[in-house]
């Protein structure tokens, strides 16, 4: 019984989708004007190296002075406000983090 009821409601449906006529209109020049995104600026990079480092799960993170860097794949940059945060809840379980970090070698990627 449900499934007759079925049936015949999906084929009411087809059937008034069919006879409404629809109408598929195409527009020879594009759905007007393109949308320009303006790519957002580049992170400050840093021009120097931490005296250590670790590896906090997401990414290497250091510190020099009383900044803290993390390595993009090429270079040392200044840590944003998402990836510090990050950090201090990973450091929240790992206080003693410094005693365990690695020893930055200027000219070596941080993994090697």
């Amino acid at each position: 019984m449900f499934l007759k009821m079925k049936i015949s409601y999906v084929s009411s449906v087809a059937v008034a989708v069919l006879v409404s006529g629809c109408v598929v209109g195409v527009r020879p020049y594009g759905y007007g004007p393109s949308v320009v995104v303006q790519a957002p600026e580049p992170m400050p990079v840093v021009s120097y190296a931490p005296g250590y480092y670790t590896w906090d799960g997401y990414e290497y993170v250091g510190m020099y002075g009383d900044q803290y860097v993390y390595w993009n794949a090429s270079a040392w940059v200044v840590c944003d406000g998402v990836r510090i945060g990050r950090f201090h809840g990973w450091e929240r379980y790992h206080p003693g983090w410094r005693g365990h970090a690695t020893a930055y070698h200027r000219g070596r990627d941080p993994h090697r």
